[in-house]
């Protein structure tokens, strides 16, 4: 899970006892209910350690650790028989992802009605193009559209009354009172929002451009504190750069006479290209009519490698846990094949890389699906190995959630993705009733915006129901200290039963539907 300055995590050694088995949902077969059961806590154990192990070095995007990580997987996969599922019968599905470098020719040129430049700004304290821009230079009509939010029920449209349709457009940092700590103040729902009005760039007013120097990855920086994005989105991206409150008011004042002003942005992002992959595995579904549908699981395999100071940042609940849990899954799914049982549907193992810069396996999979059959329904499991700690609501970490203890969440597994997907909800807790785990559903909504900060953000985004599964954030995240002693191997075995019964009870189910919001 990636590390956003609204939300963090602290987890201590739970050795608690399963709760007592109630019978099996009738809706599995026995010999799926024996493969599932078999899901065993030292394979578990031994995958975890592997992958967060200091040989592995964090396994950063583009290191040799996040290649040795993609090895591992495939053939841990491949040992239990799940038919590889990526490019040209490998289990890899290559994507390209760019390091985003800001050039020295980024300016913003402002004109009058009369062709006439008014002003003109160069990389610095009044302006500042940002890492998530595209590479493209824009011009067009310079508009103002306030915060630049609009709300899905339609209470509050900052582009209402605006035509904006090829226009730059200005918008101010963060929302409006009524709206603080909505996800609609983040800056990559004002893109999303800019472009389904038609914007061609967004700027940004801010107290402080220069700040957004800081968010650029030096030319030393490690795998840990680098941008990265899509290649392909480098230049389909939306331009995005920041403006000072101060450079900013002559022209709020002319617009708000009516005075027509033009902008042309030129952001001056390029950047290196790697390629990394996805690791893939497939069972094959036993229904004619409905094999050429997908429910995928998936959990992310990277996260922050080495810092400066070469300090490893091994993930083990961030998201060796996850991935662990997947590949189990996956063995047990194969194990039911080898015994005559199949799901209806087919059923995709994904374990996307790319998550901590902002799900660009998981994007990358949705724009291209490999095989390419329909998604019906992704599970996403990401931090499932420990408990979940805020030991302090003020801590900007935790974003104002709730204060809880490790001891009160021993058993807890939190649900999001609930306000999109009740459907696969109802399925999860159906499938809950032969493991005992709490699980709850609170995180949909917040500042910490939790829903949109793993992989199963990609396919609700498109359109594609999707749970995402987590024990919760603790103090240990995104820090050097998340090692795999720290992790309840008995907790996550039981994640990663549940996790099974749910793939399957998913795959031989209706069709989910998508909740609109």
């Amino acid at each position: 899970m990636p590390l956003r300055r609204t939300a963090a995590l602290v987890a201590i050694w739970c050795a608690c006892a399963a709760p007592a088995a109630v019978p099996a949902p009738a809706r599995l077969p026995d010999a799926v209910v024996r493969a599932i059961d078999a899901v065993s806590t030292a394979d578990l154990k031994s995958y975890v350690e592997v992958l967060a192990s200091d040989k592995l070095k964090g396994r950063g995007v583009g290191e040799s650790g996040n290649r040795q990580a993609e090895e591992f997987i495939c053939e841990t996969l491949k040992k239990h028989g799940v038919s590889p599922a990526g490019a040209d019968g490998s289990c890899f599905q290559p994507f390209a992802i760019t390091q985003p470098a800001l050039g020295p020719r980024a300016r913003l040129v402002i004109k009058a009605a009369d062709g006439s430049i008014r002003d003109e700004f160069r990389g610095g304290s009044d302006f500042y193009p940002l890492p998530d821009s595209g590479s493209g230079e824009v011009t067009g009509r310079l508009v103002f559209a306030h915060y630049g939010v609009t709300t899905a029920n339609g209470t509050h449209d900052d582009y209402a009354g605006l035509e904006t349709a090829g226009a730059i457009a200005m918008v101010l940092d963060g929302a409006p009172d009524a709206l603080r700590g909505d996800r609609t103040a983040l800056l990559t729902s004002k893109l999303e929002n800019a472009a389904a009005h038609g914007v061609r760039g967004l700027l940004v007013v801010t107290d402080s451009p220069a700040g957004a120097r800081q968010v650029w990855p030096e030319s030393d920086a490690s795998p840990r504190s680098t941008s990265y994005k899509l290649a392909s989105d480098l230049q389909s991206s939306l331009p995005v750069a920041t403006l000072s409150q101060k450079a900013a008011q002559p022209l709020l004042d002319a617009l708000a006479r009516n005075e027509p002003l033009a902008a042309t942005l030129t952001p001056d992002v390029a950047g290196k290209t790697v390629t990394v992959h996805n690791v893939l595995g497939f069972v094959e579904g036993r229904d004619a009519d409905r094999r050429g549908e997908m429910v995928v699981i998936g959990a992310h395999l990277d996260h922050d490698g080495t810092d400066a100071q070469g300090r490893i940042y091994n993930g083990a609940d961030d998201n060796a846990s996850g991935t662990a849990a997947v590949i189990a899954v996956a063995a047990a799914m194969a194990r039911a094949a080898a015994a005559g049982e199949r799901p209806a549907r087919s059923v995709l193992f994904a374990l996307w890389n790319g998550e901590e810069k902002g799900s660009l396996g998981a994007f990358a999979f949705v724009a291209a699906p490999q095989p390419a059959r329909r998604v019906v329904a992704n599970l996403n499991l990401d931090m499932v190995g420990r408990n979940e700690e805020v030991p302090d609501p003020a801590d900007w970490r935790f974003a104002g959630m709730p204060k809880v203890a490790a001891s009160a969440s021993l058993n807890t597994l939190h649900v999001l993705g609930y306000s999109y997907s009740p459907d696969l909800v109802a399925e999860l807790r159906e499938a809950n009733e032969a493991i005992g785990l709490t699980l709850k559903e609170d995180y949909d909504f917040g500042i910490h915006n939790l829903v949109q900060r793993s992989d199963q953000w990609a396919f609700l985004s498109h359109g594609i129901p999707a749970l995402f599964l987590t024990t919760g954030l603790h103090p240990d995240y995104h820090t050097p200290d998340d090692d795999a002693a720290r992790i309840d191997f008995g907790k996550l075995t039981r994640v990663a039963r549940l996790a099974a019964r749910a793939v399957w009870i998913i795959a031989e189910g209706a069709e989910p539907a998508l909740k609109k919001r």
